[in-house]
Order: structure tokens, then sequence, then C-alpha cells
């Protein structure tokens, strides 16, 4: 088991700290969930609350710039709703769907996004002149559900985020930990099938929503009765169904959707198994578009497969949840963290 001192702590750079300490403290924070397909930004208040919420297309195929001009636009639109200024902001807190290296504030590789090496926070930094603090998406959002939500009870816990793609993190003795190489949670790159082609091996290749899809374009022609296929041929122009419209046919037994669906919360149980026997942890949170989109009953699903697999039988005690907070986990603990770090 990993021991409390591995858990990093990293301090904010230089110029981070140099420009939290020039700006008089406002209380607000801007908090940026930023997915490979979706992007919200939220205006954060002292006691933890969105007073301001702004949801965009990420649009990744725009490039670096396009997003990053987004995420500026967005931010912005967020301090108008919210009736201030940027300058008025204490700090902006993001979290990105990649390894991050936290003191350096760089993207690693952010697949749903296109991004390598990126110097996120020197970027946005020069850009909005506030101090600014990057972190991995789903490190962010299980940090929140450990302060103000369903992970509030336990030291130890494990995140997996289903959306486009697959994301996890780690709260380790009641601290983010990132590990060593900055990729620690990133179960959605575990091998499960390791004889198959490419783009068919790893968790995120069969159990987020994009292989969802996929997977229902492969046989749909199978099930000429599934409701799914009016949505698969008015997608969107990503080229994407929306969660809302696999639950839909989920919740009314489509017998196409519910094959796919539940094949996928079995290989997800499976793969949270596998992550409990090793890590020992007290909870597994679970969340993400595609959790809040289909329910207790997929959530219920995924439990099973997990005490299918699990070894040793007593791990069946680890609590496995779905997310409190929900879709503003993301926002809330990238704004969480922006300002613990900041405040120093």
């Amino acid at each position: 088991m990993v021991h409390a001192r591995r858990a990093t702590r990293l301090p904010p750079s230089n110029l981070v700290a140099a420009m939290a300490k020039k700006h008089k403290k406002s209380g607000l924070v801007v908090g940026v969930d930023l997915g490979g397909t979706n992007m919200t930004v939220g205006v954060v208040d002292r006691e933890h609350k969105i007073i301001a919420c702004v949801k965009r297309k990420t649009k990744a195929a725009l490039g670096l710039d396009g997003v990053i001009e987004r995420i500026v636009e967005s931010i912005g639109r967020a301090c108008n709703e919210a009736g201030v200024t940027i300058d008025k902001i204490d700090s902006v807190g993001i979290g990105a769907p990649s390894a991050i290296d936290f003191d350096e504030g760089l993207v690693i590789n952010a697949g749903n996004l296109g991004w390598k090496q990126v110097p996120l926070r020197a970027i946005l930094q020069k850009r909005l002149d506030r101090p600014v603090v990057i972190e991995n998406d789903v490190n962010a959002a299980i940090w929140a559900e450990a302060k103000l939500g369903s992970a509030k009870n336990w030291g130890d816990v494990l995140a997996i985020w289903v959306g486009t793609g697959i994301g996890g993190g780690l709260i380790l003795n009641g601290e983010v930990y990132r590990g060593a190489f900055h990729t620690a949670g990133e179960i959605g790159q575990m091998i499960l099938f390791p004889r198959c082609s490419p783009g068919r091996r790893t968790l995120e290749e069969h159990c987020s929503r994009l292989s969802m899809v996929r997977a229902m374009e492969t046989i749909v022609g199978f099930y000429p009765q599934s409701k799914i296929r009016a949505a698969l041929a008015a997608r969107a122009d990503d080229g994407m169904i929306g969660s809302s419209a696999i639950a839909e046919c989920y919740g009314a037994g489509d017998e196409l959707v519910v094959r796919v669906v539940d094949d996928s919360a079995e290989l997800l149980g499976m793969a949270i198994a596998n992550a409990v026997t090793l890590l020992s942890v007290e909870a597994v949170v679970v969340g993400g578009g595609v959790v809040e989109a289909l329910g207790k009953k997929y959530v219920t699903r995924v439990r099973e497969a997990f005490e299918w697999h699990v070894f040793p039988s007593t791990l069946k005690k680890c609590h496995l949840v779905a997310s409190e907070l929900g879709d503003s986990a993301g926002v809330l603990g990238a704004a969480l963290l922006a300002r613990s770090v900041t405040a120093r």
C-alpha cells in the first residue's frame, strides 16, 4: 500500500505565489471542467457555491489555440454573469482530461484534445493575468467529492469518471495522490484484452460513451427495431450521440442498448475489482456524464460485477457509490484546488 509520504503536496510556482500575494482577495475563484466534448466554467464564492456557470462545446477540432480562446471567452462570460471583472477573481483552476505535471502546470497527453506537453498554466496566466492551477479533471472532481460530496467520510478513495473517455483519480490518506510520474489513477488505460487489435484493448475503448456508440453502430443491423437507430442517424456534428439518448433507450429496455450498456458495466465492474484488489481502498466513486444519465440501474450492474470479481471476498465491503455533486464536481474541485494553492 502507498505510504502517506508519497502523497504529493507540491508548492505553487514562484509566479503563482507572487501573483496571488499582490492581489487583494475577493473570495471568488473560477473553476473550469475541461472535457473532450464539453467544458463548464463556474465562478465559485467562499461558501463553495457556484454563483455563475457557462457551458459550451470544447470543439477540440479547432486545435490548441482555438480551445484556449474558448476557455478564455467562457471565463469572461462566467465573470460577466457573476457581475465581476476578471481582475476580481483570486485564482483559476482547470481540470483537464490528461495526466498533469501539477508543479509545472503541464498537460502531458490529452488524447481527447490532441494535446501533448502543453504548458497550459503558463499560457492561461499570460492571457488572464491571474494565478492558474492545472489538475487532472478526475483528480479535481474527486477532491470536490472528498470535501463536499459522497467521499467525505473516507480517506482512501478511487474515482472513475465515465464520459467521452474514462478517467480516474485517487485520494490516499486524505490527499490527492498523483504518483512519481504524475499519472496515478489513469484506470481508463488499463489493458483488458491484450490480444485484440489496437483500439479494442483498454477499458476506455470498451466502456466509454464513445466506445458504446461504436459498438451500437457495429451491431445495429441485427436490431432493426432498436430506437437508437434514430439517434445514430441524427447525431451531432461531432459524430456522437449524447448520454441522454442512450439513457432513454436503456431505461425503455431497448434490446441493443441494454446489451451494449450492460456489457460495458460488467467490464467496468471487473476493472474496479482489479483496482480495489490492488489498492484496498475504502470506497469507489463513479461519476461522469454516462453515470449521471444511466443512473442507479447502471451503477447496480457495475456493483454486481465488482462483487463477482474482487478478491478477497472481504473487499466486497468497499463502498461503491455514485457522485453526489454530479456535473458540478469538476468545477468545484478545480475551484477548491485553486483556492487552496493560491491561499498559501
